[in-house]
């Protein structure tokens, strides 16, 4: 079957196509370069261009503002699109079967995401069009597969983690396999796929542990999954004594994401854009911000940022600028959307009979509260010693009186103070539970049960 191209008049509309995705261009890790969130997004509306299109050849194209999934976009969106032409030409990845795995008459190869690119305005209509190629080694494998995972489009454009669109790529090709199993393979291999960083990049070495790579990635981008799309994630853990050695997934189909899904799906927020120009951050810089970082994480950032700036209880902001970008470096804002923090027994108190998401609020954050305290447990006494600390520091304080002196006395041996303390521990953790997490949370007892 021959490769297709656009015919120079045709308008290719990706917004709602459903994209067959080669499996070898699933599970791919960058070796050089970062693979974020807008890349991944961009690179899969490319290829459904590619496949839409009706005519021989090598080079594709179709409208800009087709590539940016029928969104507004003005010259700051061109840029962004143009940062992520770059990023796609210049970042080599590893194609393979979506497995670690060397077993006979298995192809491995590396390239670039993309052969070239070029954003050309028509003079007659001024309309701007996108035109691209792939390397001729991997072209027929993208366009024509043997083997492919069909993805929705318009599920892609609710994730807002590259975590996230990741795992729903994977765990796609598995929903009609028997087991509903997807490979198991060791943690560290998971790692930079889902990240989309390299392993040499991947920051210092105690944060390369599983822990955190569970905390970062894991956790958050299976409670997005199971919010938005019409699968349900299963994280199967493997040890080997205490040490989780291989993680695998189980997938399921559902009927309808839990979450409502947006009527016109975009591939870019420039609004994000704007608002951190409007707190003082210039334009190219908050461009390569936005490139480089996941969308909920600078959405919170945002609006910590922007609600400290219109307080008036608060000294004022010294730099709005160098608050955003440490809390989008640290990840300390608060999710966006997130619901208000209750303890657990007031909440069961306060609800009445019938009020589900309050009771089943009440019974997530108990679980969180082991989790913390398992991850708690696993810290050496430096950081514990650190955690406790921090908690004397930044939550004692407005905890009251009887708790603050409950603490001094018996610390965690208090029922009182120990609750407080891992309920303070999740939230810095993991932020406040979502609607996401619950309905996460819902689904893995239900199954349980």
């Amino acid at each position: 079957m021959a490769t297709k191209r656009a015919k120079k008049t045709d308008v290719v509309s990706p917004s709602s196509a459903e994209l067959r995705k080669a499996v070898e261009a699933i599970a791919i890790q960058p070796k050089s370069g970062k693979i974020t969130l807008l890349t991944r997004k961009l690179f899969n509306v490319l290829l459904a261009v590619a496949q839409q299109a009706d005519e021989s050849g090598d080079t594709y194209r179709a409208l800009l503002s087709d590539i940016v999934a029928n969104s507004a976009f003005d010259s700051n969106d061109t840029a962004l699109v143009k940062e992520h032409l770059r990023r796609m030409v210049s970042v080599q990845v590893e194609w393979s079967q979506g497995t670690s795995s060397q077993k006979p008459g298995r192809k491995w190869g590396i390239s670039t995401l993309i052969a070239d690119a070029e954003i050309l305005e028509d003079p007659a209509t001024r309309r701007v069009w996108v035109e691209f190629s792939f390397a001729p080694k991997i072209k027929k494998k993208l366009l024509d597969p043997v083997q492919y995972a069909r993805l929705s489009l318009q599920f892609q454009s609710q994730l807002r983690s590259s975590a996230g669109l990741a795992l729903y790529e994977i765990c796609v090709r598995y929903l009609t396999n028997p087991s509903h199993l997807t490979m198991r393979e060791a943690w560290e291999w998971w790692r930079p796929i889902l990240s989309g960083t390299p392993d040499m990049e991947a920051g210092d070495e105690a944060k390369r542990e599983y822990k955190y790579f569970k905390r970062d990635y894991l956790r958050p981008a299976i409670a997005e999954v199971n919010a938005v799309t019409n699968i349900f994630v299963e994280l199967i853990e493997h040890r080997e004594g205490r040490r989780v050695a291989e993680i695998q997934f189980r997938v399921t189909e559902r009927k309808q994401p839990m979450l409502a899904l947006d009527e016109h799906p975009n591939v870019f927020d420039s609004t994000l854009v704007d608002r951190m120009v409007k707190i003082g951050i210039p334009l190219k810089e908050a461009q390569t911000l936005y490139a480089d970082s996941e969308e909920n994480r600078i959405r919170a950032a945002l609006q910590m940022t922007e609600q400290r700036m219109r307080s008036t209880t608060l000294p004022p902001v010294r730099s709005a600028p160098a608050l955003f970008k440490d809390a989008l470096k640290k990840g300390y804002a608060p999710p966006v959307d997130a619901l208000p923090s209750t303890p657990a027994g007031k909440a069961a108190a306060a609800a009445p009979a019938d009020d589900l998401k309050a009771r089943l609020l009440g019974e997530y954050m108990a679980y969180r509260r082991k989790e913390a305290q398992a991850l708690y447990d696993e810290q050496g006494e430096a950081e514990r010693e650190l955690a406790r600390h921090s908690f004397e520091e930044d939550e004692l304080p407005g905890l009251g009186a009887h708790m603050r002196d409950d603490w001094r006395r018996r610390g965690l041996e208090s029922k009182l103070t120990e609750t407080a303390f891992f309920d303070w521990l999740a939230r810095r953790t993991w932020g406040e539970p979502t609607d996401g997490d619950l309905l996460a949370f819902t689904l893995s007892q239900s199954r349980a049960a």
